[in-house]
């Protein structure tokens, strides 16, 4: 029989048709909703289900091994210079970071890493303050790249804060920093893997290439308004009450496969019924990540994500984001006032807090 996937490794193979397989055991009522079932499964559908999930298995396998180290151990020499350069971007992101948290409503435990750091130095922090390789790359470029710094900021919707002639060149050297991502993922199998996740993670967060392609569709339909709860729904926090039993309060982080529906939940003429649908059908394949993330269970007992965890490697991951590509949902940006407007628009609808 041959493979689904060519460039799956064996393992991969095997890991990506059980979860498939799953899928296909879901109750009838569930599985016609999100796939269209009838006589026959839509195994396009299927298959955009069982990559999704894959992605965050990855993810999960992938943090869950990723070793933490102190803030020393990234710095490249012992200069005052660059332990003061560093002690600024902490102090950056710590205080992004726990914006976000309030923002989100979530009280830290006591022994939370951002509540039991000792911060009353730098030499402190440089011992007490621990991120993995994952971490350490996130965090130097919310601060260095200016695209994500002004996001973060709360700037990017202002023409007096960000002139149209900034606003084009920070997202010239955002798309850069992706092309290099892309580049670089294609050196080896940890290369694949890490910078898949890196873009991952970023469009998760800062939904540039969503709001982009957002912001196009508005000026080629003369869309002047859209709905803010739509676009939450597209990438933000989400609760969501299934219809097939159930609340779920996630974050919604479909990166590849919101695109998906982009041109039909946010087109002009689209049939309100329709939309709604459409609407249902986001919101169920969330709810159904969630619960492949959370509840499944193999038959031993342990999580099923724990046990893709032990079952897999990187080269078998790097075999997957070779299929997978989520770097596809890159495009360079090419700018017209209009669509620089919208898309200040999209990001002043879904900014956070000032810093």
């Amino acid at each position: 029989m041959a493979k689904i996937i060519s460039v799956f490794t064996d393992k991969m193979e095997y890991l990506y048709t059980d979860i498939i397989a799953s899928l296909r055991q879901l109750p009838l009522e569930q599985r016609e909703y999100i796939f269209g079932y009838e006589d026959e499964e839509d195994m396009e559908w299927v298959m955009r289900m069982a990559s999704y999930i894959t992605v965050e298995y990855i993810k999960y396998a992938f943090d869950y091994g990723d070793k933490t180290y102190s803030l020393r151990h990234f710095l490249k020499t012992d200069s005052d210079d660059e332990r003061m350069l560093q002690q600024r971007v902490l102090d950056f992101v710590l205080k992004y970071k726990k914006r976000e948290l309030d923002n989100w409503g979530i009280k830290l435990p006591e022994n939370h890493k951002f509540a039991n750091i000792d911060m009353t130095n730098i030499e402190k922090k440089l011992k007490g303050y621990k991120l993995t390789e994952m971490n350490f790359f996130e965090q130097q470029n919310i601060h260095d790249l200016e695209l994500i710094k002004a996001i973060v900021q709360n700037r990017i919707g202002s023409s007096k804060k960000i002139s149209n002639k900034k606003f084009v060149e920070i997202f010239e050297k955002y798309d850069d920093f992706i092309e290099e991502l892309k580049d670089k993922s294609l050196n080896s199998d940890k290369d694949m893997v890490f910078y898949s996740i890196a873009l991952f993670t970023f469009e998760w967060h800062y939904p540039v290439e969503t709001f982009y392609y957002i912001a196009r569709i508005m000026e080629e339909e003369g869309i002047q308004e859209i709905n803010q709860s739509d676009l939450i729904l597209i990438f933000g926090d989400v609760d969501i009450e299934s219809q097939f039993g159930g609340w779920w309060k996630t974050s919604s982080r479909m990166v590849k496969e919101r695109f998906v529906f982009l041109s039909s939940l946010f087109r002009k003429d689209m049939n309100p019924i329709m939309k709604e649908e459409i609407r249902g059908l986001v919101k169920e394949m969330i709810v159904l990540g969630v619960q492949y993330i959370e509840i499944l269970k193999c038959k031993d007992g342990r999580k099923y994500i724990d046990w893709f965890r032990t079952e897999s490697n990187i080269s078998d991951w790097a075999s997957f984001f070779r299929y997978y590509d989520i770097f596809s949902i890159w495009e360079r940006k090419e700018w017209t006032p209009k669509r620089i407007q919208n898309i200040r628009k999209l990001f002043e609808m879904t900014s956070m807090k000032k810093l």
